[in-house]
């Protein structure tokens, strides 16, 4: 359910008129059913609208209990019988999710007419704010937080109390623990890229949930966090994250973690309590790395990683293997090379 701190819900549409906006065709149910929300298939609720990407986003699935689910063809069948209200089918189903629920969702941003401090705005004792600051409706700032120059705080923001919010930091869509530092230039809260291919070209689709980071985080300079598409991009207690890092949608980071400078993480990966993450590290969309394991620098872990591994290399795999493989490429290599590669 979207969180109306961040998001207006527009008036409830018809499955109907969401099929339109989508270009989609209704196979299964009534078409003047009501939804007033967006939802993950997995989330969804009997007024909510979701999607289906292909016969493979059904088989974690026990049931679905959307009220109106787009989807190919080829899935209608089974999301039928997984209990949709409404099945409305395209070739893109995504894209028409997307086209819908802009007729249903629409992001609270920053009014250009307000002035730098909304005055619905809440800002609690010893909140110290420095010049050019703008602070967006209904955010709150918890005690004694320091907010530097030229900082942006989106609407509907929560900052706890002793935080340090740096110089040229923007925030929003976000709800923030006590004590975080976020360093100069950091991004939180933006859109991930989420690029949906449609048949004009590129379509970049809306997100729909947020971020949270835990109390004591920090987020080094020039940094950034995406919002989750849907639900919350999560960053656990007492993590700390280097320089130009960049964290992508829906990615889970438990506690006590430490990222190094340069290190990407794709979509919807997941780390457990106690990573470590070497610099220029990456990680791939929808991986997990157990809890206590460690990535060395540069290494792109392309598989799961269980909890307590070192992993290395490129693509990475448990460290004592990858260092045995240098040293019989290096072996292989002087016996190819010979006296004449010892001379150089």
């Amino acid at each position: 359910m979207s969180d109306i701190r961040f998001y207006h819900l527009e008036a409830p549409i018809s499955a109907n008129t969401a099929a339109s906006a989508g270009n989609a065709v209704i196979v299964v149910g009534d078409p003047d059913c009501l939804i007033d929300d967006v939802s993950a298939i997995y989330d969804a609720r009997s007024t909510h609208i979701s999607f289906v990407r292909d016969a493979n986003h059904l088989e974690a699935l026990d049931s679905i209990e959307a009220g109106m689910c787009f989807c190919p063809p080829e899935a209608a069948s089974a999301v039928k019988a997984l209990g949709a209200r409404v099945v409305a089918v395209t070739k893109q189903p995504e894209y028409a999710f997307g086209k819908a629920a802009e007729l249903l969702i629409t992001p609270r941003e920053l009014d250009p007419q307000l002035l730098l401090i909304a005055s619905d705005a809440k800002l609690a004792k010893g909140v110290k704010i420095s010049p050019n600051v703008c602070i967006g409706a209904k955010a709150v700032i918890g005690e004694n937080t320091c907010i530097g120059p030229g900082a942006i705080i989106g609407p509907g923001c929560v900052i706890g109390q002793n935080c340090v919010i740096g110089a040229g930091v923007v925030l929003s869509f976000a709800l923030v623990g006590d004590g975080v530092d976020i360093r100069p230039g950091a991004v939180i809260g933006e859109a991930g890229l989420g690029i949906i291919n449609a048949a004009d070209g590129n379509y970049s689709r809306t997100h729909y949930g947020i971020v949270q980071l835990g109390d004591n985080v920090r987020i080094g300079a020039n940094s950034t966090v995406d919002r989750a598409v849907f639900g919350t991009t999560l960053i656990g207690a007492r993590t700390k994250i280097d320089n130009l890092v960049q964290i992508a949608h829906n990615v889970s980071i438990g506690t006590d973690c430490v990222l190094a400078s340069l290190v990407g993480i794709a979509g919807s990966a997941k780390l457990g309590d106690g990573v470590l993450l070497g610099g220029r590290a990456g990680i791939i969309d929808h991986r997990t790395i157990g809890d206590q394991a460690r990535i060395g620098a540069a290494a792109v872990v392309t598989k799961d990683v269980a909890a307590g591994e070192t992993w290395g290399g490129h693509p990475a795999r448990p460290l004592r293997r990858y260092l045995r493989e240098q040293i019989a490429l290096e072996t292989l290599a002087k016996r190819k090379g010979g006296a004449n590669d010892n001379a150089k």
